[in-house]
C-alpha cells in the first residue's frame, strides 16, 4: 500500500528552502537545486511504492556509443514517416519542445495536446513554429513536421567531460543531515550524481544553443519544463535571451511539486521558465504571488487558459461536433446507462489492485460501458502492471477505442472518471464529470477538487455503489472564461522584448563584475 508522500515532500522542500541556501547551489551557470528537488521527489516516490525505476543505465561506453548513433537510429525509426522527418533546424518565429508524452493519437497523426492549439493559432497569424519532441518515436506518424529532440539529448553523455566552474553548494552536508534525520533516503542527491546531472544539463544546453542560433525564435514554448530535456532547453533560452514559456499540462492548485518556490537566486533560476502559462486565474495568481514576494522579475504567471479545452467546451465548434459523431459511431450507437472512464497511470506496485478492478468491471452491469485509457507515457514494461485490465474485451469495454479520441472528446460524454489520482480529474471537472480516486494519495494533490465536491476518495470495494449513486449524465457547468489565445500570444510577444533586455543588462552586469581575464 502506498505511503502518502506528496504532502510530506512539499513540507520537506519548504523547510529546506527556508533553512538552507539551496538557491545558491550552482555548477557554472546551471542552478542545481531545481534539478535536485525533482530528483528528490522521484526518490521519495519510489521509496513510497516500494520499488525502483524500471530503466537501468548502461555503462558509460555503451551510452556514449548509443548516443553517437542516435541520429541514424531515429532516422530508421522514422523511415515510414519521412514526410514529417525534420533532418535539421531551420528559421522560425517560435520554437516548441514537447515532452513526448502529452500527445493525442488522431487519424491525421500524433499531435501535442497542449502545443497544437498554440501552433495552429500562430499559423493563423502567419507565424511559423519549429517543433521538437523528446519522444521515443513509438507513436508515429506525426501530425506535423517534427525534429527528434532526442538527438540533442545525446550530447548529455558528454556532460561528465564538460569543463565547468567548481561546484558551489553551501550547506550541502547540512541538507543531507536534515534529510537523514527525517528518515528520507535521497540516493539521487549524492555530490557525484548532482555534479554529473548539472554537467549533462550544461552540455545539452550548449547543443540547444546551436539550434536556437539557427532557428532564431522570438518565443520558446515547452511542456513539462522540469523533466527530460526541459531544464537544458530553458538554460539555453536564458543564455540566448529568448523568452521561455511553460504550458500547463496538469492541475496545480498550489500543490504541484514544480510550481511553488520559497527561495530564488537574485537572477531567478535559469532552469525555470520565464513565463508559466496557466489554465486558471487562480494558478497564475499563485505563481505571480511567489514571484512578487521574492522580487523575481525573471518569472511570472500568465492566465492563458487550457489550450485544448476551449474548443471542446463550445458545442457549436465544428471540430468538436465532428468528434461527437465519432464517439457516437463507436459501438454502433448502443445506449449505456453509465459511461465510465478509467484513467490508468504508469505507476508500478499496484498490480493486485488493478486485477481486482478488472474483476469488478467483468461483474458490473452490462449497461455500464468502461473506457480503459492508458497514459500516453505508458511503456510495455508499465503496461504489464495492468495487463488484465487492458486485456478485457466485450461490447461494453473500450480499450483501443479510448485512445482514438482526444481526452476532452471522451470527457464530454462520460458519467464519471475513475483513477488512482490522475490529473485528468481537473479536466473532467470542466465538463461536470465527477472523479473517483482509489488512492488516499489524491488528498495531497487534489484537495482543492475534493473540497469543492468535484471529486472524492472511495474504497475500491464501494466503487460500484458510488458509481450507481451518481447521475447518468452530469450537469455541465457554465465554462470558466477562457482568454483569447491570440491576445495571449500578442502579450507574450511584448514580454519577449522586455525579457531580452533583462538578459542583456544582466550579462553586462556580470561581465563588469568578472575579474580581469575571466569570461
Amino acid at each position: 500500500m502506498v505511503v502518502p508522500f506528496h504532502g510530506r515532500y512539499l513540507s520537506l522542500v519548504a523547510q529546506i528552502e527556508r533553512r538552507f541556501p539551496v538557491a545558491s547551489w550552482k555548477f557554472g551557470d546551471v542552478e542545481i537545486w531545481p534539478l535536485a528537488r525533482m530528483d528528490l521527489y522521484l526518490d521519495m516516490f519510489w521509496s513510497a511504492v516500494g520499488g525502483s525505476p524500471p530503466m537501468k543505465q548502461h555503462a558509460l561506453p555503451l551510452r556514449y556509443a548509443g548516443r553517437i548513433a542516435a541520429p541514424l537510429r531515429y532516422l530508421w525509426k522514422s523511415r515510414h514517416d519521412l514526410a514529417h522527418w525534420v533532418a535539421r533546424p531551420k528559421p522560425a518565429d517560435t520554437i516548441f519542445l514537447g515532452d513526448g508524452v502529452s500527445l493525442d493519437r488522431i487519424e491525421q497523426g500524433t499531435t501535442d495536446r497542449f502545443g497544437e492549439p498554440i501552433m495552429a493559432a500562430l499559423e493563423r497569424r502567419g507565424l511559423s513554429t519549429f517543433l521538437m519532441q523528446n519522444s521515443d518515436l513509438s507513436r508515429l506518424p506525426w501530425f506535423r513536421p517534427t525534429y527528434a529532440a532526442n538527438i540533442i539529448g545525446a550530447h548529455g553523455v558528454l556532460g561528465p567531460f564538460a569543463a565547468l566552474s567548481p561546484a558551489a553548494m553551501p550547506a550541502y552536508e547540512e541538507v543531507m543531515r536534515f534529510l537523514k534525520c527525517e528518515h528520507v533516503a535521497a540516493p539521487s542527491l549524492t555530490w557525484v550524481k548532482l555534479a554529473r546531472r548539472a554537467k549533462a544539463v550544461s552540455a545539452v544546453a550548449t547543443a540547444f544553443e546551436r539550434v536556437l542560433q539557427v532557428v532564431k525564435p522570438k518565443l520558446a514554448f515547452v511542456v513539462t519544463y522540469y523533466s527530460g530535456l526541459g531544464p537544458a532547453f530553458l538554460v539555453a533560452c536564458r543564455r540566448q535571451g529568448i523568452l521561455s514559456v511553460d504550458i500547463q499540462h496538469c492541475p496545480q492548485a498550489g500543490a504541484h511539486k514544480a510550481y511553488g518556490w520559497l527561495a530564488l537566486p537574485g537572477d531567478g533560476y535559469a532552469t525555470l521558465p520565464a513565463v508559466f502559462w496557466n489554465w486558471t486565474e487562480k494558478d497564475a495568481a499563485y505563481i505571480q504571488q511567489w514571484a512578487d514576494t521574492l522580487a523575481a522579475p525573471w518569472h511570472r504567471g500568465l492566465h492563458g487558459g487550457h489550450t485544448q479545452l476551449a474548443s471542446f467546451l463550445d458545442d457549436s465548434n465544428s471540430e468538436t461536433t465532428a468528434w461527437d459523431k465519432k464517439f457516437k459511431s463507436i459501438g454502433a450507437g448502443a445506449a449505456f446507462e453509465r459511461e465510465i472512464l478509467v484513467a490508468l497511470q504508469p505507476i508500478g506496485g499496484f498490480r493486485a489492485e488493478w486485477d481486482a478492478l478488472a474483476a469488478q468491471i467483468e461483474s458490473s452491469p452490462p449497461t455500464w460501458r468502461w473506457w480503459i485509457r492508458r497514459h500516453p507515457a505508458s511503456s510495455p514494461y508499465q503496461d504489464a502492471e495492468y495487463r488484465r485490465l487492458i486485456s478485457l474485451r466485450g461490447t461494453n469495454v473500450m480499450v483501443e477505442e479510448s485512445l482514438s479520441l482526444p481526452l476532452p472528446a471522451l470527457l464530454r460524454h462520460m458519467s464519471v472518471l475513475v483513477s488512482r489520482y490522475s490529473g485528468s480529474s481537473a479536466e473532467a471537472a470542466a465538463f461536470g464529470v465527477p472523479a473517483l480516486f482509489l488512492s488516499e494519495e489524491a488528498r495531497g494533490q487534489f484537495a482543492d477538487l475534493i473540497d469543492r465536491g468535484l471529486a472524492e476518495v472511495v474504497d475500491r470495494n464501494s466503487l460500484e455503489a458510488s458509481i450507481a449513486a451518481m447521475p447518468r449524465r452530469p450537469i455541465r457547468p457554465v465554462p470558466e472564461r477562457q482568454p483569447n489565445i491570440d491576445d495571449t500570444l500578442l502579450h507574450l510577444q511584448s514580454l519577449a522584448g522586455e525579457y531580452a533586455k533583462l538578459c542583456r543588462d544582466t550579462s553586462r552586469r556580470w561581465a563588469a563584475r568578472a575579474p580581469s581575464g575571466v569570461r
